[in-house]
């Protein structure tokens, strides 16, 4: 007797998608809270060299999806900005 699972490497049926549902209420209520703004939001910590590579990719390719986090902010160091805040003031006064 041939297995579903074997069918579908096989070639024989098509793959069958198996959706497991989980009664994890604590979970759900949890992401609402953070969708509605109530609970803390979801953090990563990412190196900036592996975001600026993705962003300048991005941008450069006009992803639509970019434009859907315009108007988030993102934490960054303190020097960082003062650095980037200065990087900006020279661009102006060359221009």
């Amino acid at each position: 007797m041939t297995r579903p699972s074997d069918r579908s490497r096989s070639g024989d049926s098509p793959s069958r998608l198996r959706l497991n549902v989980r009664d994890d209420s604590s979970a759900a209520d949890g992401e609402l809270d953070r969708l509605s703004g109530v609970a803390a939001p979801k953090t990563v910590r990412v190196p900036l060299a592996q975001m600026t590579r993705l962003l300048i990719d991005a941008t450069e390719s006009n992803r639509t999806w970019l434009q859907d986090f315009a108007d988030d902010v993102v934490q960054i160091d303190s020097d960082l900005f003062e650095v980037l805040m200065a990087y900006q003031s020279m661009q102006r006064s060359a221009a």
